[in-house]
């Protein structure tokens, strides 16, 4: 009986560490499902302006403590990480430490960016709140001051800011320009007129360089073919053939007749002359006798 009441005094030993573990497990497992919420929920109601880190940093030290102390306990782990594909709970702190990593979040804390940042700031609002007829002139060294702090601090972290800040100094640059207009750029008159007067006067003068150009190379040109000095007003070659057409001097037609007709009887009397020599020889051919 005594070894059977020490069996059993084991057993039920083992089954309320085994149920305590349990607890224990589930109990962690509401707390970083509660951290987590709470975080979505602050990072949600604080996306516009952005105050995802300085606004919702205790909610997301809370979630990291919650998983740490999740993944501490040896038997939840083996129950609640890796135990399927999809790993909800692993998955989902990813998610939420992706975004906090992504809006460079410790970037706040680092150095007291955050508390310097938000000096400046403040200082700028105020003179702004005070200043509302003349803004950009009363302002102007105060906004000059923010701006370049945030710009030295953006160049130290190698543009890597806290995202709170990068969305303070862009709504504070678009307030300032757009809002209250104090980016005016001075544009000199002078300065204006004389790019149009080249732009407009470029082509022109490149136009005409190009036809002096191409004159004096034909003027080059037409010289070495004629050895004299060319000259762009040459008469053409058919105005030169004309012109030697109409001053060749015309004969009399009585003239040119009577040359005629005396070149014909020439040629008339060398032909009957050839003809009688020809029946001659014919003649002497058929008397003379034949010699033995």
């Amino acid at each position: 009986m005594s070894l059977l009441f020490a069996f059993l005094l084991i057993l039920s030993c083992n089954c309320s560490l085994l149920l305590a573990k349990n607890h224990s497990c589930s109990h962690l497992v509401q707390e970083l499902g509660d951290g987590q919420s709470k975080f979505v929920y602050c990072a949600t109601t604080k996306s516009v302006p952005v105050r995802l880190c300085i606004g919702c940093a205790p909610e997301y030290r809370k979630l990291t403590s919650s998983y740490d102390a999740l993944l501490s306990q040896e038997n939840c782990s083996k129950i609640y990480l890796n135990s399927d594909r999809i790993n909800v709970v692993a998955t989902t702190q990813g998610i939420l430490t992706n975004l906090w990593q992504k809006a460079n979040c410790e970037d706040c804390f680092n150095g007291n960016h955050s508390d310097l940042y938000d000096v400046q700031w403040n200082i700028l609002n105020a003179c702004l709140s005070v200043h509302k007829d003349d803004p950009c002139i009363s302002c102007k060294n105060d906004y000059i001051a923010l701006n370049q702090f945030y710009l030295e601090m953006e160049k130290a972290n190698k543009g890597h800011v806290c995202f709170d800040l990068q969305d303070s100094m862009n709504r504070t640059r678009s307030n300032w320009s757009k809002t209250l207009g104090c980016c005016h750029r001075d544009v000199k008159l002078n300065t204006f007129l004389i790019a149009v007067c080249v732009v407009v006067l470029l082509p022109i003068v490149t136009f005409y360089i190009t036809v002096i150009v191409l004159t004096k190379r034909r003027e080059a040109n037409h010289g070495l073919l004629n050895e004299e000095t060319p000259e762009l007003d040459a008469p053409s070659t058919s105005a030169l053939i004309t012109a030697a057409v109409l001053s060749t001097p015309t004969e009399n037609p009585v003239a040119v007749a009577g040359r005629t007709e005396k070149i014909a009887e020439l040629l008339s009397g060398a032909r009957a002359g050839s003809d009688s020599d020809l029946d001659s020889s014919e003649d002497e051919m058929i008397v003379k006798p034949k010699t033995a």
